[in-house]
């Protein structure tokens, strides 16, 4: 789901930016903050979860431990790399037509993506979480390099068909990483922080791909998810370590 929405939600905002009106995709956005937000609260579904009126020392005795600080860098990272590349293809996309196409050609990456995220269920359990953060890590870092090469609009769809490829599982190695490492009692706060690190990367992304895209052009703020997807790969070396001591 949120391989989707990240994915999905700027491609909309292009077809309705480009399509209808600009002002419209920030008319719905609130629109569904106004109406969805309040339903999710007080959705009946709540009430099948106990509330846990344990005392304040059991409440504070569970600490959260320092590995889960390897995840959340990571969907910082990973929010870097999707912000950086929508501010690049905004750039590439206006050298030929107009910027609103950027969020079309954002959700070519997202079809392999979430293809790819919802295949990892059926992966062999041999390929352990640590060993796909790794290669999916490592083919990001590879193919985002071929950003740098399309001069054309076909070329690139075809580069973030492949380049979507190892994103989705990455993602979902992040979470699965991030539920392995979080106490039971605060898996609810681990996996709050895990989503907050991907908006809050997306905004460093799309700001500093943004600077260098005005500044230097859209080669130049492609070198971002480059860098980013090479912070995920020292990270996932980091976690591989983590993992192994756990296990010892």
């Amino acid at each position: 789901a949120d391989e989707l929405t990240f994915v999905l939600g700027p491609a909309l905002v292009g077809i309705l930016a480009s399509l209808v009106a600009p002002w419209l995709p920030l008319a719905l956005a609130a629109v569904l903050t106004i109406t969805l937000v309040p339903a999710f609260a007080v959705h009946h579904t709540h009430k099948a979860v106990p509330l846990n009126r344990g005392s304040a020392s059991s409440r504070t005795a569970t600490r959260i431990p320092a590995a889960v600080v390897l995840p959340v860098l990571a969907m910082v990272a990973m929010g870097t790399f999707f912000g950086s590349a929508q501010a690049a293809l905004s750039s590439f996309s206006a050298s030929f037509a107009t910027s609103e196409i950027a969020g079309v050609l954002y959700a070519v990456m997202g079809l392999s993506s979430a293809a790819a995220a919802l295949s990892v269920a059926y992966w062999p359990r041999r390929f352990t979480p640590a060993a796909r953060w790794l290669v999916s890590a490592a083919l990001m870092t590879v193919l985002a390099l071929l950003l740098l090469v399309p001069g054309t609009l076909g070329g690139m769809v075809a580069v973030l068909l492949v380049l979507g490829l190892p994103v989705g599982p990455m993602m979902v190695t992040v979470f699965a990483i991030g539920g392995l490492v979080a106490p039971a009692e605060r898996l609810g706060t681990v996996m709050t922080a895990l989503a907050s690190g991907i908006v809050a990367g997306t905004a460093l992304g799309a700001a500093v791909g943004g600077q260098l895209a005005q500044a230097f052009g859209y080669q130049a703020a492609f070198a971002v998810p480059v860098v980013a997807a090479g912070g995920l790969l020292v990270l996932g070396a980091l976690a591989a370590v983590v993992l192994r001591k756990r296990h010892q």
